[in-house]
């Protein structure tokens, strides 16, 4: 029996279902590999702790189910259910996955017989929620659930029951999976918006939620690996209180209040330890390498907490201390494993115990790639290392962090080969970038690539023929005729959004500085904006005329939001140009107006604006935006290269 309990779709649902579907997608990847290398050469697949269950029990009568009152883990456990629950009605609409429903049975009813009904119920809750889950168990299909709990609307919205939301979403969160379809990936052209998102707004505002996948074919494979993974490779502890034992004491004390560990928190307590175990100078080496992740002095030369590396920062969807985001890529780069945020500590642990540590010797080294980490994260400066930084940051591509590690332990600073390599990935990214592909697959693609590297003599060599023998939209490097394709025709404003244009185009900025030009640094990502050279407000400005061709409004729109038509100003001197004139005019008081190109040639030291100091126009239209695309598009094959 379980008090029904608090929770959000977006904090406690969706990252639940996120931590049981990650365990699935890994049991398929083991299987690949079991089809390759054998199960005997596998490591052991790493478990998911979902946490504690604090039971006590309740009396029971003559006929009764033997019930426990769950006293901590509510939420867990009616969350559960419900995932089986919504898997075992999503298997039972499926001919072929018959099998795995009759399996679920088992786990989602008590098989009885019982004098009480709701005995039957594995999960049954005290209070409020009964009603739901009785229905959500014996449902005949979501389309009833969605019919008996509809969507609200009126001038005070109500949404569906709590119980309810999280059922529709797991029932189609599982439905995708089972399609092929991940809750982490992007929804359509949505970057930043993915399938969960989506799938979250839906249930709270569509009669009946969006269905992920929807007309692909559902795999058995994928319905047995999920199936596993919740028998297998979730972890949940029970303890079960005896009868003289105070509940609420315990649960006080398990849920007492306090600062929680950092997975790089426990890294650190288990070296150390390791340390003492080995009678080695603890102190010593503490404050040798480790001090500064903990401490720093500041400008009063007091020691204070070193609040860099606790800030958080986000990687995709979710924000992590920086000190955990370093240890989870430096986990991944040592391992050459998959590996998740939430079980950094645990893959760290199994690599160090994999062989004796000179545990002075690699302190140093996680001194070093800290450093080198710090350098990707907060670029200072100039120089390829720094802008390498600024473009990942802004493109979002953290999976290739390992391989950076990598490349930066193995090279020094102002070695050839490492610009050339850190030159080969950014034009793999911003390629992709720029043409639309996904970066679903990234992760694998960058393991991979790392297992190259660590056992190829020439890294920079084998990363660049790695990535060029890449085939399928998934994962090439794209072609010169692929790359000019998108860069002349794609939307890349609307598409690829407004502050991924403007790092593509400041890199380009960057790249065409040399030694003739005077030593003034490129302006910030945050100190720029793009500025559209013809109006979005094209149509309604009165400056930009259009041809009397009949589909001269569709190409117009067409070239709009692509690179030709795009540039970099201060946003002081975007707002001050806006919608004005490309030429100068004539004013009501008969005064010159300056227009937008002698704004920008005026104002502007961007060296890519000098491009509008040379031009023989006046009129800034179609063929001008097509003639600058290709101006530009020649300065990126040459910044992006495949050579």
């Amino acid at each position: 029996m379980a008090p029904t309990p608090v929770w959000t779709l977006e904090k406690q649902v969706a990252p639940l279902w996120a931590d049981v579907e990650d365990r699935a997608e890994c049991l398929l990847g083991r299987r690949e590999l079991e089809q390759q290398a054998g199960s005997h050469q596998l490591a052991p697949l790493q478990k998911h702790f979902l946490g504690s269950v604090v039971l006590t029990p309740v009396v029971n009568a003559f006929g009764r189910v033997k019930a426990y009152e769950v006293i901590d883990g509510q939420q867990r456990t009616t969350t559960l259910h419900l995932l089986m629950l919504a898997f075992r009605h999503v298997s039972g609409a499926h001919p072929e996955l018959e099998g795995v429903a009759r399996m679920l049975d088992g786990m989602i009813r008590n098989p009885g017989p019982y004098n009480v009904e709701s005995d039957y119920h594995k999960v049954w809750p005290t209070k409020a929620g009964r009603e739901e889950i009785a229905f959500l168990d014996a449902a005949p299909s979501i389309e009833a659930v969605c019919s008996e709990f509809p969507v609200q609307s009126g001038r005070r919205r109500l949404e569906r029951p709590l119980m309810v939301l999280a059922y529709l979403y797991l029932h189609r969160a599982i439905e995708g999976f089972l399609r092929g379809v991940s809750s982490g990936d992007p929804e359509y052209a949505e970057i930043d918006r993915s399938v969960s998102d989506a799938l979250i707004h839906s249930v709270r505002r569509e009669s009946l939620p969006c269905r992920p996948g929807e007309g692909d074919p559902v795999r058995s494979e994928r319905a047995e690996c999920l199936f596993m993974a919740l028998q297998d490779a979730v972890q949940v502890m029970t303890l079960t209180l005896e009868g003289d034992d105070d509940p609420q004491v315990i649960f006080e004390t398990l849920n007492a209040r306090g600062e929680p560990l950092l997975a790089s928190d426990l890294i650190r307590n288990f070296i150390f330890l390791d340390a003492a175990r080995r009678q080695l100078p603890v102190d010593k080496l503490y404050s040798q390498h480790w001090q500064d992740f903990d401490e720093q002095v500041d400008s009063r030369n007091k020691v204070t907490a070193n609040r860099y590396w606790r800030e958080k920062e986000r990687q995709g969807r979710i924000t992590y201390p920086r000190i955990d985001l370093f240890f989870y890529h430096l986990t991944v780069l040592r391992r050459r494993e998959e590996t998740k945020v939430s079980h950094v500590f645990q893959g760290f642990k199994e690599w160090w115990q994999r062989e004796m540590r000179d545990l002075d010797g690699e302190l140093a080294r996680i001194v070093r790639a800290a450093e080198y980490f710090r350098q990707l994260l907060s670029p200072d400066g100039s120089g390829a290392i720094a802008e390498f930084g600024r473009l990942i940051k802004v493109l979002d591509v953290s999976t290739l962090t390992p391989v950076y590690l990598f490349l930066r332990e193995r090279y020094s600073d102002d070695d050839p080969d490492l610009e050339a390599a850190l030159g080969a990935l950014a034009s793999y990214v911003v390629r992709r970038a720029v043409c639309g592909y996904t970066t679903k697959n990234y992760n694998r693609i960058f393991l991979r690539l790392l297992e190259l590297m660590q056992a190829g003599e020439e890294p920079a060599k084998v990363l660049s023929g790695y990535l060029k023998g890449l085939g399928g939209h998934s994962q090439v490097w794209p072609t010169d005729a692929e790359f000019r394709e998108a860069w002349m025709h794609r939307p890349v404003y609307v598409e690829l959004r407004p502050a991924r244009t403007a790092a593509i185009l400041r890199a380009l900025e960057v790249a065409s500085r040399g030694a003739k030009h005077e030593p003034q640094p490129v302006p910030s990502i945050e100190q720029l904006s793009v500025e559209h050279v013809l109006p979005q407000g094209w149509a309604w400005s009165g400056h930009y005329p259009l041809p009397e061709e009949s589909e001269a409004t569709a190409t117009r729109n067409r070239l709009l939001h692509t690179f030709g038509n795009l540039t970099l100003l201060t946003k002081s001197l975007n707002s001050a140009v806006s919608n004005g004139p490309f030429a100068d005019v004539e004013g009501d008081d008969g005064m010159r107006k300056d227009g937008k190109r002698t704004m920008i040639c005026r104002y502007s030291l961007l060296s890519m604006n000098s491009y509008f100091q040379a031009l023989k126009s006046d009129v800034w239209g179609e063929m001008q935006m097509v003639e600058r695309s290709e101006t530009l598009l020649a300065q990126a094959l040459e910044v992006w290269s495949r050579d």
